[in-house]
């Protein structure tokens, strides 16, 4: 059975006329073909420059190999049916720098042809490393790496290669190597004759685009400079081959284009340390072929309106890149201006990109020289435009999009790979954003929430008295819900907080500080001297606990490590949630009041103990006799129970069966699960009712109702309460009342705690 990629790769658009689909499939394959020999025609010329010009036409032929490779792979294999794929241009631009390295550091005490040879290995090399890369992120499916770039870096990488196209550009075209020094070299006439045309054919091709969207703008320009040229000419009686003498052709190749591959294996002749040499700008390679792939690859989607697969794209380029770099060919991807090229042309099948990938394959198998009458004027003013559209993309542009920080960061990129190279504007494009992220980052807010006591409480339901005792008291527990990462800034802002809330004048004093963790993704060592700080101001020079919940293992282990948690004494309190650790505050809170106030008001017996629940909530409306009286009532209608611990009150999913109020013990309500787990959802002690709910509604309960020690509950039946309104209807009003007073103050509170939770 066929997998959907190996469908997708079988199937094309057939579901119209042959005609349909083939013709501009088959345009599109030849405007691009044609592009991409002009285009490594030139990206060779600018690699194989200088001293190293009289090798440009086996570089042309590596890069036609690669052209034809990659596209042929690509074309097969990508999730966008035409991806024009061959080696580009910022690769090319860091490619220059570094065969004019190798070039530099051999130049006296290497023979030409093994300088070529270097560098062509350095080409090899790094198409294979981009290619293991591409391949390892695709595999991984690493695709959305792309988000984690700072945008103002990738600006800045891409301005520096606009950079470096300009002055390979002008080197190319004049001779002249681009410098401080030989800056009046460039404005002699027999000179600037040489470039002044290409930067003019730059600029008309610029504007051209901008104006006039046709797909066909590029091709008709570029035929009609060719044409130009050779018309001027003939017609000033210039032969071909002294216009090539005076260097306005690439040199006239004997024998064609050709492509070596054994010259990869003449190890004796490849000089390794100058290639290690320059692993800064082959890693700068690597880096920006990803990160360009993946952007074309964002672009096409928005361009074709479909999705794209990134992490296929990865895998796919990836293989592209290894395969192509055991030919020698240099680093290459996804062309976003091509394969948009044509899509708009009409061609929604591969065989468009076949059939580009086969024109580099057939130019190259046959030995053809044509690239040697391409105007030098042509393919650097090529070379030009693509540097001036990333200029002006990054330099112009950005100055309406980019805050004016992230803007003096490309700025200060380019800067620094103009003046020192790419390896140090990469170096510190990176240590800037990532000061400039520490920096921002500090200023957010860690605290998600700050709550009290009075607005949240744990999951436990207490008698109306103790709740009362909490909330009035409520402002002695300080709870604070954390989020993000924590490090040394973040981190010193909340003791900072913590500091500003122990010592403020105008609020009660606080007892208790709870830290939840539960949306914390992390923490750093330097973060932990905080929270030691943190546990010496509260718990050993003000007497407040410090707690903390919610804390995955990861985390709990580093405060273990830190030596703030174990099973040392003074190691810090330790919940496995919020609503433990604020249970815990609770009990000690209680504890401390109940003891100060002499009792609690609940220690009753039988009549006195359904008397005070009646009284707590009917006063002040009713008077402390009628609720008494009202007891009397009451009272015969409920059963007293001796429940014993493990025993179920309600089962989840059973009809009702009445109300529980309890007297003493403990009981929890839990969500039983099909699966076997139990979420625990409250805890209820004595003086809470349980049941009513059900009751009123009629419904069959949601929860199970467990008791957890040994209770004395007081049952009301259903049936009971019927007899109690048609026998005492005065008295069943009063107990209604009783049930809505405690519904209304459960609903109160989840008001309250909301309330702080939207603040």
């Amino acid at each position: 059975m066929r997998n959907p990629e190996q469908k997708e790769l079988q199937s094309e658009d057939h579901h119209s006329s042959p005609l349909n689909w083939i013709l501009p499939a088959v345009s599109a394959g030849l405007v691009n073909g044609i592009l991409i020999l002009i285009f490594q025609s030139a990206y060779a010329a600018l690699i194989f420059s200088g001293d190293l010009s009289g090798y440009v036409a086996r570089g042309i032929g590596f890069m036609l190999f690669g052209a034809f490779l990659m596209g042929t792979v690509v074309a097969l294999t990508s999730s966008f049916r035409g991806t024009v794929t061959a080696p580009q241009d910022a690769p090319t631009a860091i490619m220059a720098l570094i065969s004019a390295g190798i070039a530099a550091a051999l130049h006296s005490s290497t023979a030409g042809h093994d300088v070529f040879i270097t560098v062509v290995a350095a080409m090899a090399l790094t198409a294979l490393l981009t290619g293991l890369f591409l391949l390892a992120l695709g595999w991984f499916r690493l695709g959305n790496l792309i988000r984690f770039i700072p945008y103002p870096v990738v600006g800045g990488f891409l301005a520096g290669t606009g950079w470096i196209l300009v002055k390979g550009a002008i080197r190319i075209m004049s001779g002249v190597k681009p410098s401080f020094s030989q800056i009046f070299d460039l404005f002699q006439i027999g000179v600037l004759l040489k470039w002044l045309p290409g930067l003019a054919f730059a600029f008309l091709l610029f504007f051209a685009l901008r104006r006039f969207r046709n797909f066909l703008t590029m091709p008709l320009m570029i035929f009609g400079a060719i044409v130009l040229f050779y018309l001027v000419v003939y017609l000033t009686g210039t032969s071909l081959k002294r216009a090539s003498e005076e260097g306005w052709l690439l040199a006239q190749f004997t024998g064609g284009i050709s492509w070596q591959p054994s010259a990869l294996y003449s190890l004796p002749h490849i000089n390794w340390p100058a290639i290690v040499s320059q692993a800064g700008n082959i890693g700068t390679i690597v880096f920006i072929s990803i990160i360009s792939l993946l952007l074309n690859s964002s672009g096409l989607e928005l361009i074709a309106r479909r999705e794209v697969d990134l992490n296929r794209e990865l895998r796919s380029a990836g293989l592209a890149n290894f395969l192509a770099g055991l030919g020698g060919s240099s680093a290459g991807y996804m062309s976003l201006s091509l394969t948009a090229l044509g899509h708009r042309i009409g061609s929604r099948s591969r065989l468009s990109a076949l059939i580009s990938a086969g024109m580099c394959g057939v130019t190259l198998l046959s030995g053809a020289g044509i690239s040697s009458y391409f105007p030098k004027p042509l393919l650097g003013g090529l070379l030009f435009y693509l540097g001036l559209s990333f200029l002006v993309e990054w330099l112009y542009k950005s100055w309406f999009k980019l805050p004016r920080t992230e803007y003096l960061l490309v700025v200060l990129i380019l800067v620094t790979i103009g003046v020192f190279g790419f390896l140090q504007g990469m170096a510190v494009g990176i240590l800037i954003a990532a000061v400039e992220f520490v920096v921002n980052y500090s200023r957010i807010n860690v605290i998600k929430h700050a709550l009290t006591g009075a607005t949240y409480q744990s999951n436990v339901d207490r008698a109306p008295a103790y709740q009362r005792l909490l909330r009035e008291h409520g402002e002695q527990l300080y709870i604070l819900k954390l989020q993000g990462y924590l490090f040394f800034g973040t981190a010193n802002n909340l003791l900072d907080q913590v500091k500003q809330r122990a010592h403020d004048p105008n609020q009660p004093p606080l007892r208790f500080v709870v830290l939840d963790f539960r949306l914390v993704t992390g923490l750093d060592s330097s973060a932990l001297n905080s929270f030691a700080k943190m546990k010496m101001l509260l718990e050993e020079t003000l007497g407040i606990h410090l707690l903390l919940t919610g804390l995955s293992p990861a985390l709990e282990r580093q405060f273990e490590t830190g030596g703030l948690a174990g099973k040392d004494p003074r190691s810090l309190l330790i919940f496995p949630d919020l609503d433990h650790g604020v249970e815990w505050c609770e009990n000690r809170m209680l504890l401390a009041l109940t003891a100060s106030a002499g009792e609690s008001g609940l220690d009753k017996h039988d009549a006195e103990f359904l008397e005070a629940m009646l009284d707590l909530s009917s006063r002040p409306l009713e008077t402390a006799e009628f609720a008494r009286l009202l007891t009397s009532r009451i009272l015969p209608y409920f059963e007293k129970r001796e429940i014993d611990p493990g025993s179920y009150l309600i089962r989840q999913g059973n009809p009702p069966v009445g109300i529980y109020m309890i007297e003493s013990g403990q009981i929890t309500v839990r969500l039983e699960e099909a699966s076997g787990s139990i979420v625990r959802l409250r805890t209820m002690g004595a003086g809470t009712v349980v049941g009513e709910l059900g009751m009123y509604l009629g419904l069959p309960a949601t929860a199970s109702v467990v008791t957890d020690q040994q209770c004395t509950v007081w049952y009301l039946s259903a049936e009971n309460l019927k007899k109690m309104e048609e026998a005492d209807p005065r008295a069943a009003a009063s107990f209604h009342k009783f049930v809505a007073c405690i519904l209304g103050e459960r609903l109160a509170n989840s008001n309250k705690t909301l309330q702080a939770l939207l603040d």
